[in-house]
């Protein structure tokens, strides 16, 4: 099984991608991992894309319903707003 190492800079980024989305702004939100051989976390794979996509997005159009986790993110997620 292949791992994805992924820092707090790469998801902070993709969160801030993800933001400036829903301001309008076009980004694909997307960022691209290379093969590294380079120090504890190596990269294994050539090439890998990680896309970031909205809660909503995603998993409405699973076949699955969303887990407990999803639910208690999204009740956050509505809080925040309406605070």
């Amino acid at each position: 099984m292949e791992t994805l190492y992924l820092s707090r800079k790469n998801l902070e980024i993709l969160l801030s991608k993800l933001n400036r989305q829903l301001d309008g702004e076009k980004t694909e939100c997307t960022i691209i991992k290379h093969k590294s051989d380079l120090g504890p976390y190596k990269q294994s794979m050539d090439v890998c894309i990680v896309q970031a996509v909205e809660n909503l997005a995603y998993y409405s159009s699973q076949e699955r319903k969303s887990g407990v986790m999803f639910g208690r993110i999204q009740n956050l997620q509505i809080g925040l707003e309406l605070s």
